[in-house]
């Protein structure tokens, strides 16, 4: 190429006229299995913490634990789960509910707090979309 010949750029989007998404779409990062698997790992040790010291399980505060902003981890997660990261975290809380319903004699009080719920009525809610039955009613049909 010479000096007077013109360089050829790629297009860039018009501002203005696109979208928040479409620009995002151009930034976007691709995750390996890798990433997945560490999310997971992280996500699987922060709810044991939760478990333990029976307090709710928060999006944000994983994302405080793994030193990132929520905000960040939350449009991230998506990409690498597969799932909005909330979705993902009742979904674990809600297999491990249903392995405590299944091997224990534990209220449902008592399962909403080790899982990680917070509230008796947050557990029932998320349990009956998942099921579409009380925790209640599950375990009497499972035993």
């Amino acid at each position: 190429m010479t000096a007077s010949e013109p360089r050829i750029h790629a297009p860039r989007p018009v501002r203005g006229n696109s979208s928040a998404s479409s620009r995002h779409d151009m930034r976007r990062r691709i995750f390996t299995h890798t990433h997945r698997l560490r999310l997971e790992r992280a996500a699987d040790h922060y709810l044991r913490d939760c478990y333990r010291r029976v307090t709710a399980a928060r999006a944000s505060e994983l994302a405080t634990t793994l030193g990132v902003t929520a905000p960040y981890l939350s449009r991230i997660a998506p990409d690498i789960l597969g799932m909005p990261l909330r979705d993902f975290l009742r979904q674990k809380q809600i297999e491990y509910s249903v392995q405590l319903l299944k091997t224990t004699p534990l209220t449902s009080k008592e399962i909403a707090l080790r899982c990680g719920f917070g509230t008796v009525s947050t557990f029932h809610r998320w349990f009956r979309s998942a099921f579409d039955t009380t925790p209640g009613a599950f375990r009497k049909v499972m035993k």
